[in-house]
């Protein structure tokens, strides 16, 4: 049980990875350029990476109006909560994260707020043969096991969307080099994004954008990401460093493909309350 609580907060993590993150450290064929403005881009020619022509703030910009449009993609994930995914940003939004936990497969499950954990065969078999287990944000309210960080699980699908990352950080970007990821020429920028910014650009309640600026605050007011760009502006990589996981990257694909995962079907689902009944 443990365990399963462990893999919840570590894909957590994982997902608040770019929000969370602090001097992301990722390799690239050419440093940043002393003294560099978020309008200097490198001149590119045809087929060049990361909006050829484009200052780094007009290519963030670019790829952010790329992304939102796409909507989706499938994700591939470095770090402690390392594994493979399929991401929704667009509504209905969803999160479906193959991860591991002790060695043992398991999957973690955004569906809107609320998040859902794959169980093990013993805590299936505690829970009546039942495989998914929920915490629901709203149990934190009323003080249910398994509530906690009811902050961080309503917050981290608007916090992961690549979209809003690309458009907050547009104004602060500068080019840090040229490389090839997965087979495509990018360019690599970096950014420090104000919190108060990311903040302000999340679909969220009032006083749940309070909470979470005052968390993401206890870092710091400035989080730095890092983003790799190909020549149709398509986000193919990003990373920073998570709270919990170390250093992380996601990598994007297949972008626009994926369809939503819906949520369990109530049959399927128990709460951590459940099984300490």
């Amino acid at each position: 049980m443990r365990a399963l609580r462990t893999v919840a907060a570590t894909c957590l993590a994982a997902g608040l990875l770019t929000a969370c993150g602090s001097s992301g450290s990722g390799s690239s064929t050419a440093d940043a350029k002393p003294g560099s403005t978020a309008s200097d881009g490198v001149a590119a020619g045809k087929g060049a990476g990361g909006g050829a022509n484009l200052g780094a703030k007009e290519t963030l910009l670019a790829s952010a109006a790329v992304m939102e449009k796409a909507g989706s993609a499938k994700l591939a994930v470095t770090g402690e909560a390392a594994g493979t995914g399929e991401f929704v940003w667009k509504a209905p939004k969803s999160f479906l994260l193959n991860t591991k936990s002790e060695g043992q497969d398991t999957k973690v499950l955004f569906v809107g707020d609320v998040m859902y954990v794959g169980a093990g065969a013993s805590l299936a078999q505690l829970a009546g043969g039942k495989t998914w287990m929920k915490i629901d944000p709203k149990d934190d309210a009323q003080g249910a096991p398994g509530g906690g960080d009811a902050v961080g699980k309503a917050s981290s699908l608007e916090l992961m969307d690549p979209a809003v990352q690309l458009a907050v950080a547009a104004p602060t970007a500068v080019q840090s080099g040229t490389e090839t990821v997965e087979g495509q020429f990018c360019k690599h920028y970096r950014s420090d994004i104000p919190v108060d910014a990311l903040v302000e650009k999340l679909q969220l309640k009032p006083e749940l954008k309070t909470k979470v600026l005052d968390e993401l605050k206890k870092k710091g007011s400035t989080i730095t990401v890092e983003f790799w760009i190909n020549a149709k502006n398509e986000l193919v990589q990003q990373s920073g460093t998570g709270q919990a996981t170390g250093f992380s990257k996601i990598t994007y694909s297949d972008l626009g493909s994926v369809q939503p995962t819906k949520a369990p079907a109530d049959s399927e689902v128990f709460s951590l309350e459940d099984v300490l009944k």
